[in-house]
């Protein structure tokens, strides 16, 4: 609807570049993903994997000091279809963005906007292995472990991991910037006014959680390590892939 804001924006840097490539591949896939007939199987799948990643995680979890951590990171990252108003928010104001926002942010709503892509789609891939190809009523972790590598290319997998890694690394840095904190501190009103209100609530959330916790590169690299683990155990076929949980 609005790819010619996309298309005519006036580029000026590297990061603003990344971000209109990735806005551009996202755009029309969502626009299918939307209205694909597998969205009901999509909220089973969603609400199962969210379940699962806290089962996985579930002493970190259950730690108040990174509980809302947590919940930022499999709700707002890993649930990309709960966003599909911010994500309509970007295209049509992109332009705007691109004044508003500093620099460095620009590259991270890209990476963000690359996750989701991906994610909708290695989503949409295993939902339609799950209730099509193996026609199953209800997710378990066995028909899991058996649609999960024949839905999606093991790589492509490994780099969704690598993209929350790397989101969660950039708002751990910015937390240490006072320039960026300041910066999303006076652009709340511009950014409402701009139609931004999604995206600046998610960076400003992002913000506080990282911020209210202690050792995030530590808790980063114990989620991707058991992550990475599970992975490779799934792709392995390893049926009591779940029960591997040490980091």
């Amino acid at each position: 609807m609005y790819k010619n804001k996309l298309l005519n924006a006036h580029i000026k840097s590297e990061s603003a570049a990344r971000l209109q490539k990735q806005l551009l591949a996202y755009h029309d896939f969502r626009y299918v993903f939307a209205q694909s007939p597998l969205s009901e199987e999509l909220d089973k799948l969603a609400s199962w994997q969210t379940h699962r990643l806290r089962k996985t995680h579930e002493d970190i979890y259950h730690d108040p000091r990174y509980r809302a951590g947590l919940e930022f990171l499999f709700q707002d990252l890993y649930q990309p279809k709960r966003f599909y108003q911010r994500d309509n928010e970007i295209d049509r104001i992109f332009p705007t963005m691109l004044k508003i926002l500093p620099e460095p942010l620009l590259d991270t709503i890209a990476s963000l906007i690359e996750l989701n892509h991906l994610t909708q789609e290695l989503d949409l891939n295993l939902a339609d292995t799950l209730f099509n190809q193996f026609r199953v009523n209800e997710i378990n972790e066995q028909n899991y472990i058996q649609a999960y590598p024949i839905s999606s290319d093991k790589q492509k997998r490994l780099h969704q991991i690598q993209l929350i890694a790397n989101i969660g690394d950039d708002l751990e840095q910015y937390t240490k910037s006072r320039f960026l904190l300041f910066s999303l501190k006076v652009t709340r009103k511009p950014a409402e006014i701009a139609g931004l209100a999604s995206l600046h609530q998610f960076l400003s959330r992002g913000f506080a959680t990282f911020n209210a916790m202690p050792d995030v590169p530590q808790l980063l690299a114990t989620i991707i390590s058991r992550e990475t683990q599970l992975l490779n155990h799934i792709y392995d076929r390893q049926l009591d892939a779940f029960s591997l949980r040490s980091a």
